[in-house]
């Protein structure tokens, strides 16, 4: 899948940010990093993206209340919300999907699933799809 704007990649742990971003551009796509929910969630306003890649734990704003601030938008209903996550437990993956996620990615992510992520073959469920 290619991406028309820049993936909004956030992360308050700079080293993750900047890694992922970094795998992320290896691919091919154009990456928007940010440090922090607002920087996030001013990034995704300025130019509604169609994939951002949110970090859960981020203090201030934190991803699930970033994720229900994009799905109450107009434009959000189209982006494809991804949860960055060290909490992929059964019932924090249900939280997470609750609060406006499309997919979760559980930390330490794995490049295979970061590509499947990217290709769109990962669904609602945060299971691989066929």
């Amino acid at each position: 899948m290619t991406y028309s704007s820049p993936i909004v990649v956030a992360d308050d742990n700079r080293e993750i940010a900047d890694l992922l971003s970094e795998l992320i551009a290896s691919f091919g796509h154009a990456v928007r990093t940010c440090y922090d929910g607002r920087q996030a969630r001013a990034a995704i306003a300025g130019d509604w993206p169609q994939l951002a890649v949110l970090d859960i734990s981020m203090p201030d704003l934190n991803g699930c209340e970033l994720a229900r601030w994009v799905r109450e938008q107009a434009a959000g209903r189209e982006i494809r919300l991804v949860a960055l996550t060290g909490h992929s437990a059964p019932d924090d993956c249900a939280r997470i999907l609750a609060a406006g996620f499309d997919e979760v990615l559980p930390k330490p992510f794995d490049i295979d699933r970061l590509q499947a992520v990217l290709a769109g073959g990962v669904g609602r469920s945060g299971r691989l799809s066929a």
